[in-house]
């Protein structure tokens, strides 16, 4: 398996592993919840960068695990320790928003990459919100 396939299998498990966990743990109500802001998240960042997306996150979940927000900033945050060499210590945000421009580049696609699977994964076994 060549280095590109390995990390794509990586980010695939690592994505299933926090989707498998909102699907058999959470309540539905957190389900659709999660899925719809996983499906938004990929078109979040393309406009407005990673560091507002993460905000918003960030702002939306205020530290509460019950929330999706909050729940998909730190899956986020657990992927991205895997593949990025931190230049400082904290949370996600301190951690990101110290990144040279390259490395921060590197972040955003990796970050865009991880969603990628995860919209994949939710879209397949998530419940999706009905407009009303």
């Amino acid at each position: 398996m060549s280095m590109i396939e390995n990390i794509e299998h990586e980010r695939a498990i690592e994505a299933w592993s926090c989707i498998n966990y909102v699907n058999s743990e959470e309540e539905d109500k957190f389900k659709k919840e999660y899925r719809s802001i996983v499906m938004k998240s990929p078109t979040m960042i393309i406009t407005n960068g990673l560091g507002q997306t993460l905000a918003f996150l960030k702002s939306k979940g205020k530290n509460d695990k019950s929330k999706p927000e909050e729940k998909l900033y730190r899956d986020i945050a657990g992927w991205l320790d895997k593949r990025v060499q931190w230049t400082a210590r904290g949370e996600l945000m301190e951690k990101v928003i110290s990144l040279p421009n390259d490395k921060f580049r590197y972040a955003t696609a990796e970050t865009l990459s991880f969603l990628s699977w995860m919209r994949r994964f939710a879209d397949a076994v998530l419940p999706k919100e009905v407009n009303k």
